[in-house]
């Protein structure tokens, strides 16, 4: 009986161990036939804005559209990406049965690869998942978006230039539905051709961030077509040179200054016409503007009134000069940064508790250290007779030095948290909207671990250079797009610094400002109309320079600038702020790292990562730099009080006024390359560089309402620093044909010709303007001399006050290499 009581005992024990097993089991599969059960009802389909197009260091927006059949699903979309993946971005989402839904997740580019991997995660569980494909692009290549009706056929006109590192633009077709609503999506595009597509279809998120596009350096060319003026009439009256309120028919003579020598099939054609608002025209009709330019911030709007693909225009090569000029090749030296920080990432780390400890007082501790250990230790020994002890006192001396400094090193690192904060504010006079791109460096005096919040929804990432924080699950960024934005579990280690990048709208003092250009100077008032002080105020106009000095609320000041150039390359900082020596002792106080920090943000300004630091602004008019100490963003740091400080450069530039008599030299004209057909060719922003052949460079003075009577034209050759040679210029006219080159060795063919020159330097021809417009020749210039052109209205334009010149390098076997300078005088009416 026993035993048979025994059996069902030991039977039920082992059913309940299956039946346990089971019940784990259940539990391990639950989740999983959930997830299987969620992905069977779950779609997601991704794609990224501007048609997949992307750049390092800037946001590209990847639009995720959900449709849910099933139960309601929440959880998060997640991509990894970043500086080399060192960020993974996320977004909350929320899927009710039976929704569908689109959002959108930015992030940054992968610098290799060609596709990313979103996944749509609930709890532990992967719901859906979708690889979106993106073509990464390099930071000197121009992309050159097309919204047009029919792309084909501008796309077929635009032969542009390569960029400086050679990469040849990028062309993309795009639809108002590619346009991302945010502006940080559009750091990837360089300018936007706009023909015949209804601008009312824009939203309002697109045509916000369309306009800080442009305020940061974007170029919007509105051409003419046939789906008449109406489909403007969704773009602002601010942003536009001149609004088109009929079509006209125009004489091909109109638009000759545009598209330069006139085929013989030109006929007349239809243009947008209107009354000039706050642009400058570069075509009239009568008393109407057909072709208008309005630079607006850092960038500019053009229209262009007529259909640039009007069948003997297109058939024309020099339509794609034209395009070239209204496109020129992507330039760094704007205020936003998309390539390399590593400046502004140097300014973030200026911080007392990141400092190296004085000299003077490592000595003093080493200086004690040695006094107390030897000579102390055992004169007091020897006094007491009791020299044996050294073995004890001399362990418990080390001990105590080892206490005092580790002491001392916390004295100079400090005990708070610190949230440090370097911002790039850029404004525009008689606004207080604008847009920050801001570096947080988070301080911490123990290693320890934070939940940081940034409230207004700021898109946050780590720099481009990276914040060196080392590798590991510690050095990755979990971040959370919304508002607030989030940083999960940021990791700090012990007396370290980690560092986040953020881009934000935001608001900006109120700052007017009247300048204005007349007998070679520039003068005017700048009014602080906001309740702070604006600090160390400057005017920058290219590479010249006008310091200011401190606003305070509600107050004026005057400036007076004679732009004249850089003479001796000194970078603008130093000009600004004075040499700063970063082995002194004495920087390391508040207001010596305050200097230090500032310094290093307009280092940041003018470097290029192409050609390093160029001194001066990419600008085309002047600009007002001032600093402020108020935070930008709002960052909060969980169950933490932090001790905050910032360091906030605003960047306003400023419409110029030129009036009277004028001279533009230096800062005050700009080139573009327009066509190059040489060996090789290169131009820097201190020099050309070109083999065989021939380059054509439109030289333009800033922009001025009216026209120009040119009185004089100056030209010289290798004499750098922004001024012309000392004395009376040299007399030139343009010789009645070109002289022949010679083509061999001997320089005796062809018969009559002319052996080239061996001083380096190249033959010059000026477009002229005048009848149906050719190209004519100058004597050959020498080096270090100025030389004046007669009759100079015969080169100039007088609605833009452009000159087009040809450099031609006859040396069949050998390069050229050169400085140029130019000068245009005349009277502006």
């Amino acid at each position: 009986m026993p035993l048979a009581i025994a059996l069902p005992r030991r039977a039920a024990f082992r059913l309940g161990r299956v039946l346990a097993a089971l019940f784990v089991a259940a539990l391990a599969l639950g989740p999983l036939a959930l997830s299987t059960s969620a992905a069977e009802n779950v779609g997601l389909q991704a794609r990224v804005l501007l048609q997949g197009h992307a750049r390092v260091g800037s946001w590209m927006a990847i639009e995720v559209q959900f449709t849910n059949n099933g139960p309601a699903v929440r959880g998060e979309l997640r991509i990894a990406g970043g500086s080399q993946g060192r960020t993974r971005f996320s977004v909350a989402v929320d899927l009710p049965t039976d929704s569908r839904k689109t959002y959108v997740l930015h992030a940054q580019p992968p610098a290799f690869g060609r596709s990313v991997k979103v996944e749509l995660v609930s709890g532990s569980s992967t719901v859906a998942t979708a690889d979106v494909a993106y073509l990464v692009h390099d930071t000197s290549q121009l992309i050159v978006g097309v919204v047009a009706e029919k792309p084909q056929g501008i796309i077929g006109e635009l032969d542009l230039d390569p960029g400086a590192k050679g990469a040849v633009p990028v062309i993309v077709s795009l639809g108002v539905g590619d346009l991302p609503e945010r502006l940080e999506g559009w750091a990837t595009l360089d300018r936007l051709i706009w023909q015949d597509v209804d601008s009312n279809t824009l939203t309002d998120g697109q045509l916000a961030a369309l306009r800080g596009w442009i305020a940061g350096g974007g170029r919007l060319i509105i051409a003419g077509g046939t789906a008449g003026i109406g489909t403007l009439s969704g773009f602002p009256d601010d942003i536009l040179p001149y609004r088109p309120t009929a079509t006209v028919d125009v004489a091909p003579t109109t638009i000759a200054g545009l598209v330069g020598p006139l085929p013989a099939s030109a006929v007349d054609l239809p243009a947008y016409a209107g009354d000039l608002g706050r642009g400058r025209a570069l075509a009239t009709s009568g008393d109407r503007i057909v072709a208008g330019e309005l630079d607006y911030g850092s960038g500019s709007v053009t229209i262009l009134g007529f259909d640039p693909t009007t069948t003997w225009l297109a058939a024309s090569r020099d339509v794609e000069s034209m395009w070239r000029r209204l496109l020129p090749t992507r330039t760094g030296g704007t205020p936003v940064i998309t390539s390399d920080d590593s400046q502004i990432v140097s300014a973030v780390g200026q911080l007392a508790s990141l400092a190296l400890p004085p000299i003077g007082g490592l000595i003093a501790l080493l200086g004690g250290y040695i006094l107390l250990i030897g000579p102390i230790n055992y004169v007091v020994l020897r006094r007491l007779d009791r020299r044996e002890l050294a073995w004890i006192t001399m362990p418990i001396l080390i001990a105590v030095f080892a206490v005092s400094a580790y002491g001392f090193g916390i004295a100079l690192r400090g005990s708070d948290l610190i949230v440090n904060e370097v911002a790039i504010v850029r404004g525009a006079p008689g606004a207080t909207e604008g847009t920050a791109q801001v570096y947080l460096g988070i301080f911490s005096p123990s290693r320890a671990t934070y939940q940081v919040q940034v409230p207004g929804g700021a898109l946050l990432a780590a720099p481009i250079t990276g914040d060196f924080a080392g590798g590991g699950d510690a050095a990755v960024l979990d971040i959370v797009q919304g508002d607030p934005s989030l940083v999960r579990n940021l990791s700090v280690g012990f007396s370290s610094q980690r560092m986040l990048r953020a881009e934000s709208a935001t608001t900006v003092p109120l700052v007017e400002a009247q300048l204005a250009l007349r007998d070679g100077v520039l003068a005017g008032t700048i009014r602080n109309r906001s309740q702070q002080t604006l600090e160390k105020v400057a005017v920058v106009l290219g590479g010249s320079v006008a310091v200011v000095g401190d606003i305070p609320a509600s107050t004026d000041r005057t400036v007076t600038l004679r732009p004249t150039g850089n003479q001796f390359f000194q970078s603008l900082s130093d000009r600004i702020f004075g040499q700063i020596f970063f082995g002194d002792s004495s920087q390391l106080t508040d207001a010596g790292l305050r200097l230090r920090v500032r310094a290093a943000v307009v280092s940041q300004l003018t470097y290029d990562p192409m050609f390093g630091n160029l001194a001066t602004l990419n600008s085309s008019g002047p600009v007002i730099l001032a600093w402020g100490r108020d935070e930008v963003l709002d960052v909060r740091i969980e169950n933490q009080t932090a001790r905050r400080n910032a360091n906030v450069l605003y960047y306003f530039p400023v419409d110029l006024t030129v009036e009277g008599k004028a001279t533009f030299t230096t800062d005050l004209i700009q080139s573009t390359v327009v066509s190059t057909e040489a060996a090789f060719f290169s131009k820097d922003p201190f020099s050309v560089n070109m083999g065989a052949g021939s380059a054509t460079i439109a030289y333009r003075p800033i922009s001025f309402e009216g026209s120009i009577v040119a009185s004089e034209l100056q030209l010289a050759l290798n004499f750098g620093g922004g001024s012309f040679p000392s004395g009376s210029p040299v007399a030139l006219e343009p010789l009645d044909e070109a002289p022949v080159p010679c083509t061999d060795r001997a320089n005796t063919e062809p018969a009559g010709c002319e052996p080239p020159r061996l001083d380096g330097l190249p033959e010059m021809d000026l477009f002229d303007r005048t009848g149906e417009g050719a190209w004519v020749r100058l004597p050959h210039l020498g080096q270090g001399s100025a030389y004046t052109i007669a009759d100079p209205g015969r080169y100039i334009d007088p609605t833009t006050g452009q000159i087009l010149i040809r450099f031609v390098n006859e040396q069949q076997d050998s390069g050229v290499g050169f400085q140029f300078q130019i000068s245009i005088s005349g009277e502006i009416s």
